[in-house]
């Protein structure tokens, strides 16, 4: 089978499928495979650091964190 016709095949497929297919090729990647973040990617991150660089005390920890994943839960 050929790439072109997975793609093609795979179209078939509901969303939910789809998305496990390509979370299985993703996770069968490599570790040293995975691509670099794309420039937006970086973007957002330079500008979520200087956000907390200006006003640091607006972090939560770790414990916070999961207090509020719990809650939402």
């Amino acid at each position: 089978m050929t790439a072109e016709q997975l793609i093609i095949d795979a179209a078939s497929l509901s969303v939910s499928e789809r998305l496990r297919v390509a979370q299985a090729i993703w996770d069968s990647l490599p570790e040293n495979m995975v691509p670099p973040p794309g420039s937006e990617i970086k973007s957002e991150f330079d500008r979520r650091m200087e956000s907390y660089r200006q006003n640091p005390e607006s972090a939560m920890s770790l414990d916070e964190l999961r207090r509020r994943l719990d809650a939402d839960r």
